[in-house]
Formats: structure tokens, sequence, C-alpha cells
């Protein structure tokens, strides 16, 4: 018999859920509430893909670490809970539907819980990084196989987390969509023009956020690699010409893991695995 205990969510994960609950029941059109104003807890966290064989939407190729992840959890009350967890109604409740309706509750409350973080705390502390430790979905997304299990690259990646974490939010998403317009446009540098065109932000504005960026030595505003103006840059990691936003970027492509797995969530062990 499978050890369920080993997929029971870390205290990490269930603070997470809670924080982008609402407080509320995640299947649409309930109203119900996780915790009674009584203070007692109503709620559930139940699981897309079942915790453990015989459970309803059991997914035998799903690890337990992947069971217990976020992506596989949703909180819900204790009556939806009960019906979407009966395996006579596992038809009418499958795993894509559970995390359409995942998706589409926690989203509603993600971004204001952020800024309502953000206005109170150092939001760079409110969560701690995870760290890959092999690379073997990473280096099977990019297609770089000498990557797995390269210390050297290991190394490398900690060091750009080490640097991601204690980078603000709004300049981690900054970086973050620069790095997708040179993605997109296959450069490494974009001149200053180009961004407040294509960003419709200020100077001032852009200035204000590679100073951010640039003291987390993550990029900068560079006079002098062209000669016609300045340019924009993001730092490529270590002594390695890539940059690794662009690798969350490559990453995200190829898997099902989306950009808030790993600029908000910092969760970066996903590098070792493999859909």
């Amino acid at each position: 018999m499978a050890d369920r205990s080993k997929a029971n969510p870390t205290p990490s994960t269930v603070k997470k859920l809670f924080a982008y609950s609402g407080n509320q029941c995640a299947m649409p059109d309930c109203k119900n509430s996780l915790v009674h104003k009584s203070g007692a807890m109503v709620g559930k966290i139940a699981h897309i893909c079942a915790a453990s064989r015989g459970g309803a939407r059991y997914d035998n190729n799903m690890t337990d670490e992947q069971r217990r992840n976020i992506k596989n959890l949703f909180l819900v009350c204790g009556i939806c809970h009960d019906i979407i967890d009966d395996k006579d109604n596992e038809d009418e409740y499958p795993a894509d539907l559970l995390r359409g309706y995942k998706k589409t509750h926690e989203e509603r409350f993600k971004k204001a819980e952020r800024q309502l973080i953000e206005q109170f705390v150092d939001t760079t502390q409110a969560t701690q990084p995870t760290y890959p430790q092999n690379l073997k979905g990473l280096a099977k997304a990019l297609n770089v196989v000498e990557m797995e299990d390269c210390p050297d690259d290991v190394e490398s990646i900690r060091c750009f987390i080490d640097k991601l974490k204690e980078l603000p939010l709004t300049q981690r998403e900054f970086a973050y969509r620069l790095s997708e317009r040179m993605y997109r446009r296959k450069v490494d540098e974009l001149p200053i023009e180009d961004v407040l065109n294509a960003f419709q932000i200020s100077e001032k504005k852009l200035k204000e956020h590679m100073r951010v960026i640039e003291n987390h030595n993550l990029g900068c505003v560079d006079e002098g690699r062209k000669m016609d103006g300045y340019t924009v840059q993001i730092y490529d990691r270590s002594a390695y010409t890539v940059n690794p936003f662009i690798e969350i970027i490559e990453y995200c492509e190829s898997s099902s893991y989306s950009k808030d797995d790993f600029l908000y969530d910092l969760n970066f062990v996903l590098y070792d695995e493999t859909d």
C-alpha cells in the first residue's frame, strides 16, 4: 500500500494555497467559506490527481513530489471535496477540468494578495526558493545533454536564484518581460528607444527599474556597447552566455509550468523534473 503521507503538502505549500484561496471554495458557483466565522477549519485540501492508488484521478506516472506539489492541489469546502473525491464522480470531474477551476479561482486572488503584501512587508521574503540538484528537466528542455548533473551549471543557477530571490517583484516581472522581448527578437540586448516605445514607459521609469536590477547584479543600461546610443541588458548567468530569464521562458514553453512557478514561487527544483 502506498504511503499517503509522502504525498501530503508541505507547510509552505499549505500557506500558499490559503493565500491564493480568498477564503472561498474554488469550485464554481460555490460560495462556502474555508474558515468558519468561529475560526473552525471547514475547508479541505483536494488532490486533483489522487494522493494514493485507488483514489479519484490517480495518475500512476506521477511521483509523490508531484502529487503534493501546489499545481496538483487546491482548496475547496468539505462538501465539494467529498463530491469530487468520490470515484463514482470521476468522469464528471476530470483532472483538466479541476485544473481549470483552480487556475480561474486562484488568479482572482494572487495579484491582490501580492499587492496587499507589498504594502506592509518585504515581499522578497514571502517565499523562499527551492534549488535544483541535477537539472535533468532543464537539460532535456534545452536539448543540452551535458547540463544534466553538471556541478558548474547547478552552481551557476543557484547563484542566479540567490540574486533573484532578493529582487523586488516589480523588477522581477520587468526583467522577465525584457527577456521575453529579447527572446522573440533573437538578440541579447535592446536599444533604449525600443524599450521605451515597446513598454510605453518614460526614460525616468526605465532607469528606475534598471537601477534596481543593476543593484542586484542582474542587468544594466549600458552606454558603451552600441555606437548609436544606450542599450538595456540582462546579464548572463555566471560565466555562461545564457540569459537565465530566457532559460525560464524556454523551460515553460516545453513543460506544463508557468513563469509564476519560478519568478514568484521560486520553485526551481522543477528544473530537475521531466514531464
